[in-house]
Formats: structure tokens, sequence, C-alpha cells
């Protein structure tokens, strides 16, 4: 929590900047060049044994598909990876992935 922001990436078809925000427990979405928010996507919150009220899914860094239509982000504190629909920003699925994700790519393969 330390960290109020950690990924950001702009999108390959450079139409948007995406930012996962800590605090917020949330990814905000901003076009390009105006950089006028465009809306968020709000990510799971995590639900611990014993705590009154859910903590956030630490997003962590950022990668998107090639054709600009999926957003990844790890989500350290729900040991998940979120696929973002970009064009509703709704979350498509989470993927359980383990202990502490962090750093992400996409990698095309031909």
């Amino acid at each position: 929590m330390g960290t109020p922001s950690h990924g950001i990436g702009i999108s390959p078809d450079r139409k948007s900047l995406w930012i996962a925000s800590t605090s917020a427990n949330a990814l905000f979405q901003y076009s390009l060049p105006a950089l006028e928010l465009i809306g968020h996507v709000e990510l799971p919150g995590v639900h611990t044994l014993g705590m009154e009220k859910p903590t956030g899914s630490v997003p962590e860094w950022i990668t998107f598909t090639p054709d600009s239509k999926r957003l990844y982000v790890s989500n350290s504190g729900d040991r998940s990876v979120s696929v973002i629909d970009t064009g509703t920003r709704q979350i498509a699925a989470i993927i359980p992935v383990g202990e502490v994700p962090k750093r992400i790519n996409t990698m095309v393969v031909h």
C-alpha cells in the first residue's frame, strides 16, 4: 500500500492510457492525447479471514493484447490476473496464478 500506483501502460492502438491504482483498487482509462478520464474498472476485493472489510487486489503490472481489446493486470494481493475487456471496461476473467504475481507481458506467437 506504500505505492499508490504501480502499473501504467499505453494501449497498442495508442488511443488510451491505463493506470493501475493500489489505493482505489481499480484501473483508470484516459484518452490520448487529451488525457481525459474515460472511466475505470473496479478490481476484486480480497476477503481475508478475520477481517471485517475486504482489502484490495493490489494491482501491479499491466499488459495488452496486440489488438488492444484485452488488458491483463497482475493482482499481487489476490494471487490472480484480471483480464479486462478494454471496450466495455468490464472484467472478462480472473485467472488464479499463485503467490504474489507481479511482472507480466504479452507474447505474440506466429
